[in-house]
């Protein structure tokens, strides 16, 4: 993988996707949660329905070859910057943006629990680029990182905060599936959660 941020965040292309069956994927399965969840207001922090509600599913867990195949790469890849002695689990969920929409700068894990986080761009090109903007503590500029179909992006959640750019295409959504990978102890004291939440986490692959 690629470093972009010394010893922080990384990226890398995943060639072996076939992104337009994910994509039709994930609008089936944002469809299906619809169907189960409560409805939320349009107007919302997360930008859509399927991040509001990221902590209630784990998309790994939904029966398709190419989600099946994204979950091996994406551990094949983070196994190699994380502690190789402590079990990870990791818990997905999909962002489906229609145009005009995207997440605003939040963060997701405190430096305590040495947990990371990460997406893999599913449908992310048009006529406009689109992109993700990071604020790292240390650094004292923003880091730009292009949208590109296929690439894979990861990173340490060490309190840095992050944004996507609002999607401007029209006729299609845009599509990044989102992950968190935690240390089993850190998932074990972190006492804001129920049982319920706790069994979206799946071990992270290893073919150890």
């Amino acid at each position: 993988m690629k470093e972009i941020v010394t010893n922080y965040l990384w990226i890398d292309k995943i060639t072996n996707i076939d992104n337009k069956k994910l994509y039709e994927t994930c609008c089936h399965i944002d469809k299906k949660l619809k169907l189960v969840l409560p409805p939320i207001e349009e107007e919302n922090f997360y930008g859509c329905f399927t991040s509001y509600y990221h902590q209630h599913y784990n998309l790994f867990t939904f029966a398709c070859p190419e989600l099946h195949k994204l979950y091996g790469e994406l551990s094949k890849r983070v196994l190699l910057h994380v502690d190789q002695n402590t079990q990870y689990y990791m818990r997905c969920w999909v962002n489906l943006f229609e145009p005009g929409s995207n997440i605003d700068w939040h963060a997701h894990w405190e430096p305590e629990f040495k947990a990371y986080h990460g997406f893999y761009c599913v449908n992310t090109e048009g006529p406009e680029e689109s992109y993700t903007d990071y604020r790292i503590p240390g650094q004292s500029q923003e880091v730009r990182v292009m949208s590109e179909d296929g690439l894979l992006v990861f990173g340490k959640s060490d309190d840095d905060r992050h944004r996507s750019s609002p999607w401007s295409n029209t006729g299609n959504y845009r599509i990044t599936i989102a992950f968190d990978v935690i240390p089993i102890n850190s998932v074990k004291r972190n006492d804001q959660f129920d049982n319920y939440i706790l069994n979206n986490y799946i071990p992270l692959f290893s073919d150890k």
